[in-house]
């Protein structure tokens, strides 16, 4: 809903900055927290088609087509660049190729399901693919994967969505993003 999605990208821009302006975090928990707020910046986008009511309308169109395929490859582009410093070719043809499938791949409006437990916009009324955040999660966790909660998400989480749910993939971006900042919160 509109309220979830601007509370949680409240939250965790409101935990992210309360953590900056600590004066004893290290250039790698930097990094984290500047990756949590474009990660829970997908929650503003999610809001703005929350508050449209998903209508098919320009402002539907220009943020499924524009600003969710933007937010997330800022996602890879951070990843690959400001915490790998660019320096894993193959992992870079990856994060290119998978940013312009990811702009092909939202074109169009966003559509809302409501027939599960949660609703969740569809990005470009195509559900998400397992296979697809997969991908896109190794693509902004890695070199990270030696975190347990990381790796328990892309492998475990994603999964079991796809074994119980049918659909809503998306809208969880709330629950990791808030996830994350708690972790971050007690942790940093």
């Amino acid at each position: 809903s509109f309220e979830v999605s601007i509370g949680t990208f409240i939250t965790s821009w409101g935990i992210s900055l309360y953590l900056l302006n600590k004066k004893e975090l290290n250039r790698e928990q930097i990094y984290d927290i500047y990756f949590l707020m474009i990660f829970s910046s997908m929650q503003l986008a999610d809001a703005i088609l929350w508050f449209i009511k998903m209508k098919k309308n320009n402002i539907n169109y220009i943020v499924t087509s524009l600003v969710i395929p933007l937010l997330l490859s800022a996602q890879i582009l951070f990843n690959l660049y400001y915490r790998n410093g660019g320096k894993y070719l193959p992992l870079n043809i990856l994060g290119i190729v998978s940013i312009i499938y990811i702009f092909f791949r939202f074109n169009g409006y966003s559509t809302s399901i409501c027939d599960n437990y949660l609703t969740s916009p569809i990005w470009g009324s195509n559900e998400i693919k397992f296979w697809e955040i997969v991908i896109f999660g190794l693509l902004i966790f890695y070199p990270k994967l030696d975190d347990l909660f990381l790796l328990s998400v892309i492998f475990i989480f994603f999964p079991l969505l796809y074994i119980f749910m049918d659909g809503a993939y998306g809208s969880l971006w709330c629950a990791i993003a808030n996830i994350i900042a708690f972790k971050y919160l007690f942790t940093y």
